[in-house]
């Protein structure tokens, strides 16, 4: 998951993550996000990145050690932080991460030694109490290597060093399973759970999110044990459309929710990135005007069924004094005409009654229109749902697209957001989750606006 020279970011309403006793989850309240350190020379720039922090209300930070300078940075980085009042986690990378290899022999200082790093933590974490706690990334793609026993050795040797030092594995929810909470519950204190959207992979749908951390918050209470959500605030890879500021700030949201209610221990999210002015990495804009756009996609190597599909509606409504209702559309995707045809298809449905459709083969990949569309006979009593969406009219185990629509131009009625460039005026929807969508809203400004927007949710 993690990208060279990155750290991490926790940003707490609480200011602090208060250490738990062996059997009890910490205090609830925690919110967090996980973000790039201002650097200079190739070293982390303390006093920038304290003062990005504090801007955005974060209480704790979670620096990452993983290249040659980065265990020297963090214990340069402790001081200024404990006079700031800034909490710190170090967060650690597994042997599938490591540099130069799975044999870390150029993890410095400790090499694949995870006690040896438990003990240097604690003994910081002794000079410097404001070191609360330590976490070690895809912690669940190592399984071999941390066994149970010996994830309590290392967690227990910090402990020893340090007795409130916490330990905090990242661990997907596919992975959060009862036999892992059986087998490792009582070795770790909570654990990291990055969102995604499993089993389905992407940083565009939202609404999974309630569904996936009920399934886990009951399944880690019964180690008396609690997640942290991790929200994607960058890139996730091999996905097709980078997380937005209205992504972040959804899933933010769900999990401050359930972080209030005390079903959680907190929100963290993924490199937010601390330098301001920055695009999002990876991003692209899906919009014919301006900046927002309605994208729908199929990953690559992801199998779907015929009838699957992603969709977005709204309603239309006529006009004051108008009698008729006419609708172009702008679409567009991204495989050529000579693609296999007769398996992705953009369809319009207005009143459940499908009025257009396009192959996705049928053109290149610009953006196109369609000719006018009478929805007149459609409409009741002056009104009908709009839906657009993405549909397999056949099964497909490997045939990647993303498709687009925007500035939807009506005459003689009208919908909310016909452009796409705000939130809240189309509902989405979708059948077996192998076909995804949503808006998406290029940034230029990404980076001011993110921490702006998590910002705002933490000081609330």
């Amino acid at each position: 998951m993690l990208r060279t020279g990155l750290c991490t970011l926790i940003a707490a309403l609480c200011a602090t993550l208060l250490p738990a006793t062996a059997d009890a989850a910490p205090a609830p309240g925690v919110r967090a996000s996980y973000a790039n350190p201002v650097r200079t020379d190739g070293h982390v720039d303390a006093a920038a990145t304290i003062e990005r922090l504090q801007a955005m209300n974060a209480g704790t930070y979670a620096f990452l050690v993983q290249n040659e300078t980065d265990w020297h940075d963090l214990e340069a980085f402790l001081p200024p932080a404990q006079t700031a009042g800034l909490a710190v986690w170090a967060y650690l990378v597994p042997p599938t991460e490591c540099p130069g290899g799975t044999s870390c022999a150029e993890y410095l200082p400790h090499k694949k030694d995870y006690t040896a790093w438990a003990k240097a933590i604690g003994s910081l974490s002794q000079h410097y109490p404001v070191l609360k706690a330590w976490a070690i990334d895809d912690f669940n793609h190592n399984l071999p290597f941390f066994t149970a026993s010996y994830t309590k050795q290392i967690r227990d040797a910090g402990r020893a060093v340090q007795p409130g030092l916490e330990f905090y594995p990242v661990v997907y929810s596919d992975a959060v399973t009862t036999s892992f909470v059986d087998a490792y519950g009582g070795n770790i204190d909570n654990l990291i759970m990055p969102f995604r959207d499993d089993p389905h992979r992407n940083t565009l749908w939202t609404g999974g999110v309630s569904a996936q951390l009920d399934t886990l918050v009951t399944r880690l209470a019964a180690k008396n044990r609690k997640l942290i959500l991790m929200v994607y605030a960058s890139t996730l890879s091999a996905t097709t459309v980078a997380p937005d500021v209205a992504y972040v700030r959804a899933v933010t949201a769900a999990g401050l929710q359930y972080t209030a209610a005390g079903k959680i221990a907190g929100v963290v999210q993924y490199a937010l990135p601390l330098t301001a002015g920055r695009p999002q990495k990876s991003d692209e804009s899906f919009a014919h005007t301006g900046n927002g756009g309605l994208v729908f996609t199929v990953h690559p190597d992801t199998a779907t069924k015929a009838g699957d599909f992603a969709a977005a509606s709204t309603t239309i409504h006529l006009d004051d004094g108008s009698s008729s209702c006419r609708m172009v559309l702008w679409h567009g995707d991204d495989r050529a005409g000579s693609s296999p045809a007769g398996y992705h298809f953009k369809q319009a449905q207005v009143g459940g009654t499908q009025v257009w459709q396009r192959d996705v083969a049928t053109e290149d990949t610009d953006w196109y229109t369609s000719a006018p569309i009478d929805l007149t006979p459609r409409l009741t009593g002056g009104s009908a749902v709009l839906t657009l969406r993405l549909y397999e009219a056949k099964a497909v185990a490997d045939y990647e697209v993303v498709a687009r629509f925007d500035d939807v131009s009506l005459t003689g009625c009208h919908v909310a957001d016909p452009g796409f460039e705000s939130t809240g005026g189309w509902t989405f929807s979708r059948k077996n989750g192998d076909v995804n969508g949503g808006q998406h809203t290029y940034d230029p400004a990404y980076s001011t606006s993110v921490l702006a927007a998590v910002g705002a949710l933490y000081a609330a």
